[in-house]
């Protein structure tokens, strides 16, 4: 896959929105420009340690190589405990830096149904 940079993709793309404003899908194949494809990227994941062993074991080794092979992404997961899910996501939001994605359980005592908190 060839590699496009950022410059040439803005190019392509505002070219590829005044043909679809213009002309439409007939223009935009008209251009003969093939479509630009997302380079290869690192997505952080943090997530808590799931309570079934297996289904951790199963994301490493089935689903971490398949998004490799099929989408072109590095997936770099983390895992802590659930109790550390609220502290390092504060941590990361108050430094600026951290995770791409964070997978949280409800937070907080206003987000939990009213019935768990009697």
């Amino acid at each position: 896959m060839a590699r496009i940079h950022r410059r040439k993709l803005l190019k392509l793309s505002g070219a590829g929105a005044i043909a679809a404003k213009t002309g439409g899908i007939a223009a935009i194949l008209a251009s003969g420009r093939a479509p630009a494809y997302a380079q290869g990227t690192t997505v952080h994941w943090l997530r808590w340690n799931d309570f079934v062993p297996s289904s951790d074991k199963v994301l490493r080794e089935q689903i971490v190589p398949a998004a490799a092979k099929d989408l072109g992404i590095t997936l770099s997961i983390e895992m802590i405990n659930g109790n550390d899910i609220q502290a390092r996501t504060t941590a990361a939001i108050q430094s600026g830096t951290g995770p791409d994605v964070i997978c949280a359980l409800k937070i907080g005592r206003s987000s939990m149904p009213t019935a768990w908190l009697t």
